[in-house]
């Protein structure tokens, strides 16, 4: 089955290759732009392009412990390493949620863990928009939390929160070759957010001066310019993944449960529930998103989150993306039903 060919047109590539010609491969004008749009997707006042969204992560969690001092970070165990990496660099205690049915944040885990914790330490809450949802049913949490939103699957958020990060991954609704965005209403995290993805520099008559913690993590100017084009290619790729979910909805049989998107989903891929998960998912040349946390060697928490366990090997993430045949879809159904 085909999993990737050439996303842009050759039409589509011009302003790519107008940065090419005249150079600006850094720091760029595309970068500014980007942010500027990127607002009518994120619905947050401020928008700082980043070289991933691993760095996006790396970069709020380095402000809030300045911020707050060392916090209590709640977060699913069924994520990417990295956001979690991030905040444990940074100092914060990491403390894995379990999971419900829809493999989303389950709130009411969270509060009882909550309750058991003699902690006074700041909490920040860490959803997961799985899948590519847009927003977590039943969200229900006690609102002194400080709210930092994996959207890395999902361009359209709805949830309410503090800080989003986004991934520009190849692979991922809106594509560069590597890239990310954070998204805030918050006017001083903004400024050490753009301060700290610039070296924690600020201009200075003819030189600049170091204000701040920070690091090489802006966006360059070509992956800023392949992030518009992909913009610009949203809608209409919206409208394939849909339409291939829709396919494989109806088609799947009864006893094969698939995981809702709802109306603000970017539909990154596929949830089905089926017997014989793995053996699917070899067939269709695909691999499970994520490791439990929990169980890696690295963080090998002495924790059981039954929910997260008893599923995971009973469900597999299908590609439905619109680089996709109808062939490459039909085979989809075909394997999950046999």
């Amino acid at each position: 089955m085909k999993i990737f060919e050439t996303i842009f047109s050759e039409q589509e590539l011009k302003p790519v290759v107008e940065v090419l010609k005249k150079g600006q491969l850094g720091f760029g004008e595309n970068v500014i732009k980007l942010e500027e749009r990127f607002f009518n997707f994120s619905k947050l006042k401020y928008n700082t392009a980043v070289n991933s969204a691993s760095a996006a992560a790396f970069v709020i969690f380095e402000f809030l412990k300045e911020k707050y001092g060392i916090c209590d970070v709640y977060t699913t165990t069924l994520g990417f390493v990295s956001p979690v990496w991030a905040a444990q660099k940074a100092g914060h205690n990491i403390i894995f949620v379990d999971v419900g049915n829809d493999l989303l944040f389950d709130c009411e885990d969270y509060k009882s863990k909550r309750n058991d914790s003699n902690s006074k330490n700041k909490v920040i809450l860490m959803p997961v928009l799985y899948g590519g949802v847009s927003k977590i049913n039943n969200w229900s949490v006690y609102k002194d939390e400080i709210i930092v939103t994996d959207s890395a699957h999902c361009i359209t958020p709805t949830i309410k929160s503090d800080y989003v990060f986004f991934s520009f991954h190849p692979y991922k609704p809106i594509c560069t070759s590597d890239g990310g965005m954070i998204s805030t209403g918050d006017r001083e995290a903004d400024k050490y957010f753009k301060s700290y993805r610039n070296f924690g520099r600020a201009s200075s008559d003819n030189s600049y001066n170091i204000i701040q913690n920070g690091f090489k993590f802006y966006m360059n100017n070509l992956n800023a310019a392949i992030g518009l084009i992909s913009l610009d290619k949203y809608e209409n790729s919206l409208n394939v993944r849909k339409s291939n979910f829709n396919f494989i909805e109806k088609n799947v049989i009864v006893k094969n449960k698939l995981l809702n998107h709802d109306q603000y989903s970017s539909y990154y891929f596929a949830t089905v529930f089926c017997e014989n998960a793995d053996d699917k998912m070899k067939k269709l040349n695909i691999t499970r998103h994520y490791p439990l946390l929990h169980k890696t060697t690295f963080f090998d928490e002495d924790q059981t989150l039954k929910n997260s366990e008893n599923l995971y090997d009973k469900f597999c993430n299908i590609p439905i993306h619109e680089n996709l045949t109808k062939s490459d879809i039909t085979f989809v159904v075909d394997t999950i039903n046999e």
